[in-house]
């Protein structure tokens, strides 16, 4: 039998005993349809010992990146495939787009894909220090405009107390700062919090889970006040700041460790542990509160060189692109471990090297 001539993309295979075009199609990670296309001039529903056709030049383990390689058992399916992995079969066809879905053959070779990660949910906006000024979330058609006459306070000190602040795109149910210092007679005084004024639905806990504070604490600073008994307009005391100066209480979850916690909310192993003195980071517990301290600026760079480690880089590759040494940058960061250097993490670099 003279030799047969496939395309480039295709390459010869000799029929063996035992061999069906099907067979030849799962070993091959293809379809008879493919097979039939490339052997215009054979009838592939009689082939025999010894002939040679066409089949894809493709690996006969199919490309997975990112995902595993899974060998079809006896009675597997891909809708009991994509149950067990815990997929769609859509999914499953999207991943093998050159497999048989009905012609499975044990001992073929499939990919399964691994799914993207869900997207963390966004984080909430930091909660502005506001020492004895007044918290106020805001409500559906409030303006920096209306809330300066309403509070008779100007819009410029509306701002500087909200610096995060847009005051051109506010946001319903976020919390600003109103920067009053004139307390009505009979409120219980603050020092180091600030004042909120009831709504209708508020309840102790819903409060302090959404300034990031314990009901115990709410309770210790508001002494005389009922939290069975609340009633809209009464003014509470809120000691945020006497918790977590600058920053954000955050309730540890599953999975949270203070390394992730840290990539996170983009701020150093060593200042969350700084911030939570006391705190065993080997055995947090669910539900316990930290607190992660404010993200320090550029300006606390001395050389005022900054830069954000990108996927792939490590500190010898950042040394070799800016002309720094390694030793180098781990001085100019010495809140940071080796470790922590990670994509999405900024660092400080070193003095720019003048040749």
């Amino acid at each position: 039998m003279r030799e047969r001539t496939c395309p480039p993309f295709a390459e010869a295979y000799t029929v063996k005993r035992g061999d069906t075009i099907s067979r030849i199609a799962a070993e091959f990670n293809t379809t008879v349809a493919v097979i039939r296309f490339l052997n215009p001039t054979i009838d592939i529903n009689r082939i025999q010992v010894g002939q040679v056709i066409c089949v894809p030049r493709i690996s006969v383990t199919p490309s997975c990146p990112n995902g595993t390689i899974y060998t079809i058992r006896s009675g597997d399916t891909f809708y009991r495939i994509a149950d067990e992995f815990d997929l769609t079969v859509r999914e499953l066809q999207q991943a093998n787009p050159l497999v048989n879905p009905f012609n499975l053959v044990v001992g073929q070779r499939i990919c399964i894909p691994r799914r993207p990660a869900p997207p963390a949910p966004p984080e909430p906006p930091a909660i502005p220090p506001c020492v004895d000024g007044t918290y106020y979330v805001i409500r559906p058609g409030d303006t920096f405009f209306g809330l300066a006459n309403r509070f008779n306070v100007t819009i410029r000190q509306l701002q500087e107390a909200n610096p995060t602040v847009n005051p051109n795109s506010l946001v319903v149910g976020r919390i600003i700062c109103i920067p009053t210092k004139v307390v009505p007679p009979g409120t219980r005084p603050c020092p180091g919090g600030a004042y909120y004024t009831i709504e209708a639905g508020d309840t102790f806990f819903s409060i302090a889970t959404r300034f990031g504070v314990t009901v115990r604490e709410l309770e210790a600073a508001n002494p005389g006040v009922d939290p069975a008994r609340l009633t809209i307009g009464q003014r509470i005391c809120i000691p945020r700041e006497q918790r977590c100066p600058g920053g954000r209480i955050h309730v540890i979850g599953t999975g949270d460790t203070i390394y992730r916690l840290a990539q996170r909310y983009d701020v150093s192993f060593r200042a969350i542990v700084d911030a939570n003195p006391g705190i065993n980071v080997e055995n947090l517990q669910i539900g316990q509160e930290i607190c992660i301290p404010p993200y320090e600026p550029a300006e606390l760079c001395p050389t005022g060189r900054t830069y954000v480690i990108r996927q792939g880089d490590t500190l010898s590759s950042i040394a070799e692109e800016f002309t720094v040494s390694a030793t180098d940058i781990l001085r100019y960061n010495p809140t940071m471990a080796p470790s922590e250097f990670v994509a999405g993490r900024r660092i400080c670099l070193p003095p720019e090297v003048h040749v």
